[in-house]
This record gives structure tokens, sequence and C-alpha cells, in this order.
């Protein structure tokens, strides 16, 4: 009897953390897995700079105020202008999260590290596309950062981080 209520038990938890995963909330996930190439929300954009060398003026589908790298690496700014809102990784380029997920790489491989994911209807007011699927994720410390994975034909297309103050 006691096994079998041991085995209820496990079950049990298994599902929970399964409800939490397709929640969007990892309960692993500390802040700095909310990270794209080393870099994070909220880091001041000097940093950014003094790893990466100087930003150039770019814009995104829904901000014309971003900075970036090349074509594939966009930073939109806190209003201040001093620090990382967010980071938007369009190419396979390098920029990775900590648990090594790229562009390019399947969507099973996000799933399995990280879970289904979801977007919060009213704490994630996300910009999608149509034809993509999105798969986000909280740490479960902090729920004020987020990262998203977007996906078509089965792959990343692109990641992004942010904070989700405005």
């Amino acid at each position: 009897m006691k096994k079998m209520l041991a085995s209820m038990a496990a079950g049990a938890m298994i599902l929970a953390g399964s409800a939490l995963a397709s929640a969007g909330e990892a309960s692993w996930m500390t802040s700095d897995d909310v990270s794209l190439g080393g870099m994070q929300p909220r880091m001041s954009l000097e940093y950014v700079e003094g790893v990466y060398g100087p930003m150039k003026a770019t814009s995104t589908h829904y901000n014309k105020n971003a900075v970036g790298y090349g074509d594939t690496v966009k930073i939109i700014p806190t209003s201040d202008g001093t620090a990382v809102k967010s980071i938007l990784v369009s190419g396979n380029n390098g920029w990775a999260t900590p648990a090594g997920i790229t562009v390019g790489m399947k969507v099973e491989e996000v799933v399995k590290i990280y879970g289904d994911g979801t977007v919060h209807p009213t704490r994630h007011k996300s910009h999608h596309m149509h034809g993509y699927d999105y798969y986000t994720y909280f740490p479960g410390s902090d729920h004020s950062i987020y990262l998203t994975f977007a996906a078509k034909d089965g792959k990343v297309a692109y990641m992004k981080v942010g904070t989700m103050e405005r």
C-alpha cells in the first residue's frame, strides 16, 4: 500500500510539473537563463557594447528605435536609453541561450529543454506574426522577464528575451 501511495504521489508531482511547464513557467529556470549571447534584459547598453562593440541604429517591425548588430541581432533599449529592454535574434549567428538553443534548431529541442511554453494573455502582449508558432517561458523566480522562441516549419526562426515593463 505504501508503494502504491508513493507511486501515486510521484505521478501527481510529475503531472504538476508538466502543468507548470505547459503554463510557460520553467521552475528550474533562473533569471540567468533568460539570456541570448550572454546578454540579458536590464543589462546596460554600455556593457553590451563592451562585449560586442558599437551598435548601429536599426528598427524592427514594431520599434523604430532599435540598435543592434547586422540584420540578425536587434536590441530595444529601455525608455531612458541606458539598458536592454529586449533582444531579438533572427539568424544562426552564434547567439544562443545558455541551454544552447540557436536559430535554425528543431523546435523539438526547445520543448525537450524548456517544456511546451505559452504566452500569458495578460502579461505578455506579443507581436505575433502569421504562420509562426510561439513558445514563451518565464523563470519561476521572476515573471517580469521572458524568453520566447518563434518557430516556422518546425524550426526556430527567431528568439527573443525581454522585460514585461513598458
